[in-house]
């Protein structure tokens, strides 16, 4: 990437200013969503809104005009009306202003002569980066700073969205937010006026931040460059894309959308896969992949120990894992199977095998860590699935996972059936720790499975 490009961007995405053309006064205004959602984020830097009327927003002095700003911001995010907003940027661009985020739409998905009018835009902006237009914006958690008009508490971690629907992006941060999933950068691409995938996805290949990448896309103007762009960054950083736009008439639908082609799905799959993409089909898959990828560690191979005290899970998780060439169930030793027979006692009527069910002998942390631990002492075990169900009397064997975690090489992840609030404390410690953590059987595989695609890269 070239050099001033990149600085550009680090000013627009990590600014220390943030000026917002069209902010409002009033909740039911865009404008003053957007800078609520800087206020509710807690953005340490400058914020300068701008409105001819206004005195005071948000506690904020309000400025009169862009020449009335005491320096030059590093971002402008601009909540104007589409014809309005293409004057505005032509005079950010020509202050030197880092980046702009262009809220408006009405450009290329409104047909020729919105077209026409994003092309004007496009000339406006000239070397200025634009994030937009027709987008909610995006965010960038690390650095508090939210330009989106969706006032959110920001969660920080290591994973990155690129998403072309606003409303998609919302359904991955909502879910990112359960699942205990901390971002990165959040970044609403819109109709991509200068900023192809291809470019932001460049971006994110160097970002310390960023360490895992998902990607919501209708279609690319620039499908060469996309699967380029993923082809060299995926032996290094993992790339999860949720593509939509499948049906028949998917292009009438993502044209008058975001202005772009949806294009063929067959092509789009294969491209992915040669790409070395992890794709998926839908956003709870994206956020289970990503959270694999983000918390857990990568395998050495792909024999599998699962460990249980309630059949059912195993079998609906081996259903999802045995589709992926070369993963197996380990098979266990006969003195592993011996260890975890006199842990469990002759009480407990079990088939002691892999997947190994403990019953109602592994309800307790103590038998639950004993018999993991005898798994993962296995040689022949390369990553282990450990599955226990809420209960009221019952702790979660989280503090057992954990110190095993600690003393063990091979990944676990852990599947703690039952609720996302009442798992909520655990995880968050499960996943410092490197286990992920799910509450769903089929979500923990679709986890596992990925973290055993990354083997060898």
């Amino acid at each position: 990437m070239d050099h001033t490009l990149r600085e550009r961007l680090d000013r627009m995405f990590s600014p220390r200013s943030v000026a917002v053309i069209g902010a409002g006064a009033h909740p039911d205004k865009v404008g003053h969503a957007i800078m609520d959602s800087l206020v509710t984020g807690k953005f340490p830097g400058a914020i300068y809104p701008i409105h001819r009327r206004h005195r005071e927003i948000l506690g904020l002095k309000v400025y009169r005009d862009l020449d009335d700003l005491p320096e030059v911001p590093d971002l402008a995010v601009v909540a104007l009306n589409q014809r309005s907003t293409v004057d505005s940027v032509a005079r950010l661009s020509k202050m030197g202003v880092g980046g702009a985020s262009v809220i408006a739409g009405g450009y290329a998905e409104m047909g020729r002569d919105g077209v026409k009018l994003q092309h004007r835009l496009k000339e406006a902006a000239g070397s200025m980066p634009v994030v937009g237009p027709n987008t909610l914006g995006f965010l960038n958690a690390q650095a508090a700073l939210n330009v989106t008009f969706y006032p959110r508490v920001l969660h920080p971690g290591n994973v990155s969205f690129l998403s072309q629907s606003g409303g998609i992006g919302l359904g991955l941060k909502g879910r990112s937010d359960d699942e205990g999933l901390g971002i990165a950068k959040w970044i609403g691409v819109g109709n991509r006026v200068n900023l192809e995938f291809s470019t932001l996805l460049e971006y994110l290949k160097d970002d310390p931040d960023t360490s895992v990448i998902g990607v919501f896309t209708e279609g690319s103007a620039d499908p060469r460059g996309f699967i380029a762009q993923l082809t060299d960054i995926t032996p290094n950083k993992p790339v999860v894309v949720y593509k939509g736009g499948r049906g028949e008439e998917a292009d009438r639908v993502t044209i008058t959308h975001t202005g772009a082609a949806a294009g063929s799905d067959l092509i789009w799959n294969d491209a992915l896969k040669q790409a070395g993409a992890e794709a998926v089909s839908s956003i709870w898959e994206m956020i289970s992949v990503c959270k694999a990828l983000s918390v857990g560690k990568i395998p050495s191979g792909k024999r599998v120990g699962i460990f249980t005290h309630t059949a059912g899970p195993s079998i609906v998780a081996w259903d999802i894992l045995q589709k992926e060439p070369g993963c197996v169930l380990a098979d266990l030793a006969p003195n592993t199977l011996h260890r975890i027979a006199e842990i469990l006692g002759p009480s407990v009527p079990v088939v002691h095998k892999n997947p190994v069910d403990g019953a109602a002998g592994a309800f307790l942390t103590k038998p639950f860590h004993d018999i993991a631990e005898a798994i993962l002492d296995d040689s022949s075990v390369d990553v282990l699935l450990a599955i226990f169900c809420e209960h009221k009397n019952w702790p979660y064997p989280s503090d057992a996972l954990i110190e095993l975690a600690h003393r063990y090489s091979q990944p676990i992840v852990a599947c703690f059936i039952g609720t996302l609030q009442k798992v909520a404390a655990d995880r968050e410690r499960l996943h410092a720790a490197g286990v992920p953590t799910y509450v769903l059987p089929e979500d923990a595989a679709l986890g596992l499975r990925a973290l055993l695609r990354r083997i060898g890269r």
